[in-house]
């Protein structure tokens, strides 16, 4: 019978291998371009700041060494600092990036949650080399917002009054708990395990109650646009309580504006609020700050234009675009609202016709729509209100293109209704861009703004698996959501690289 060298891998005995960690690091990967990006293009000095060892205390791990390790955690889909400390014990290319250290998962943790600042610097400078890889084209930009779960409790949000109400129901269990107990105590049913259970759940009340307590005790009231109590929340009171594709979460909106060319993300913040449209302005000139200290060229003899769904259509950010030369290309929340069953346009605030002197505007079919009444409409927006005679608008064979009808009966007891805020007033840019969104042109321009920004937030989300914050305040969440960008960024580097490198 035949024999052969047989060597038995289950019996836990290891091998002593001779392992050169730069070989690991293979041309044309991910991890090659990280490891010899960081430092040389993408200049990493700023974080020397942090340490002051240089004649005594213990050496530091080498923050290339820890950027490299959480890009790389972060691309693997590893968000956890936990993790990624593992990947440098189990994971050889890790091991290889980590220059054979492993650091403990506290540094990593600690370098992420202290770093915001420094993280802006270097998303710069990896928005320096995307440009300098000619992946910027400088013209077109999208802007969305992608809510994302925080490490906060959902369950301990709530006003003031809300709050209050849930301290004291605590209290109540507490006490109930307690009774309960004393009962049990007399009746002798109170054994080593029933003891247990009871010392644990009322520690858990009493961390509850102290919790809740502690926070009232400092609250400030969070006042939102109309003046009204905002939900404030105990573990995290710079995140917000938002209403998501799959329900309400307490967490941030993680913004990005986006270059059509390769979907590189030129600017990022993550913002602890329930709507994204406030924070247009401030998004704009981060752009356009960051588009200049790279010296990304201008578009010869165009407007750059930024591009951005209903959320950001408002008078003051179309006005912010006017200000800084930018065309603007957002829709209002009624764009796809305004075309009938057969596609056929309906009529809008611009189809009637203002008279000044009597104060009442007329419609396509020449009918007058008289005022009725002056409204303040939410965020403490003035609003008037015109309304036709119902006998008009009941005979007019125009009603079709003008009066909505109703789903059941098919039919509208009133006239037709106009609400004019300063979004639709003549002269407005609201009403400006109604218009432009008419035309074909700007209909197939607008078009294409899923295809710039949305796999920007598929990679990041799905790809990359940042599905929830693992921080806590708003500066250290941006950190980590800067971080992620960058990770995106770099990735949109690699084909480039690799050409420059002469890897492919």
């Amino acid at each position: 019978m035949a024999r052969y060298k047989h060597m038995d891998i289950g019996n836990g005995q290891g091998m002593f291998l001779t392992v050169n960690l730069e070989d690991q690091l293979l041309p044309g990967t991910f991890e090659k371009m990280l490891s010899d990006l960081i430092g040389t293009k993408i200049d990493i000095s700023e974080f020397d700041n942090n340490y002051n060892n240089d004649e005594t205390g213990a050496k530091a791990i080498s923050p290339a060494v820890l950027i490299k390790l959480i890009i790389y955690g972060y691309s693997r889909g590893h968000k956890s600092s936990r993790k990624i400390s593992e990947l440098c014990r189990n994971n050889i290319i890790a091991k290889a990036l980590s220059e054979g250290t492993e650091p403990h998962w506290t540094t990593i943790a600690d370098f992420i949650s202290s770093n915001s600042e420094i993280f802006q610097e270097i998303f710069v400078e990896v928005l320096a080399y995307c440009n300098e890889l000619g992946l910027i084209g400088g013209e077109t930009f999208a802007i969305d917002g992608c809510r994302i779960p925080s490490n906060a409790s959902k369950e301990l949000s709530g006003t003031k009054a809300e709050l209050e109400k849930k301290v004291k129901a605590y209290r109540k269990m507490a006490e109930k708990h307690i009774a309960k107990h004393k009962r049990q105590d007399e009746l002798g049913e109170v054994n080593k395990e029933v003891e247990h259970k009871f010392i644990e759940r009322q520690k858990k009340l009493n961390i509850q109650i102290s919790k809740i307590s502690d926070f009232l005790t400092n609250m400030k009231i969070k006042e939102g646009r109309c003046l009204k109590e905002l939900k404030s929340n105990v573990t995290d009171n710079e995140s917000a309580l938002m209403k998501s594709s799959s329900g309400y979460i307490q967490g941030y909106i993680g913004l990005a504006v986006s270059d059509d060319r390769d979907q590189i993300i030129v600017s990022a913040e993550a913002v602890g609020s329930a709507t994204e449209n406030e924070y247009f302005p401030q998004m704009l000139d981060e752009t356009l700050s960051n588009i200049d200290e790279v010296e990304v060229q201008a578009p010869q003899g165009k407007k750059r234009t930024m591009m951005g769904d209903a959320h950001y259509f408002t008078e003051d950010n179309l006005r912010a675009c006017e200000d800084r030369g930018i065309e603007a290309i957002i829709p209002d929340s009624q764009a796809k609202r305004r075309l009938g069953k057969d596609k056929e346009e309906l009529y809008d605030v611009s189809d009637f016709k203002y008279n000044q002197e009597g104060n009442y505007y007329e419609c396509p079919n020449g009918k007058k729509l008289e005022y009725k009444r002056s409204l303040v409409l939410p965020g403490n927006r003035d609003g008037k209100q015109y309304r036709a005679n119902v006998k008009d608008c009941s005979v007019c064979p125009l009603k079709a293109r003008c009066i909505k009808s109703r789903k059941k009966t098919n039919k509208s007891n009133n006239g037709k209704m106009l609400l004019i805020t300063k979004s639709n007033e003549a002269g407005s840019l609201c009403r400006a861009m109604r218009e432009k969104l008419k035309t074909e042109e700007y209909q197939d321009k607008y078009g294409y703004r899923m295809q710039i920004i949305e796999p920007v937030f598929a990679n990041i989300t799905y790809c990359k698996g940042l599905n929830r914050f693992s921080l806590r305040g708003k500066r250290k969440v941006n950190g980590q959501w800067l971080l992620y960008c960058i990770v995106h960024n770099l990735g949109k580097c690699l084909k480039g690289y690799n050409m420059v490198m002469g890897y492919t």
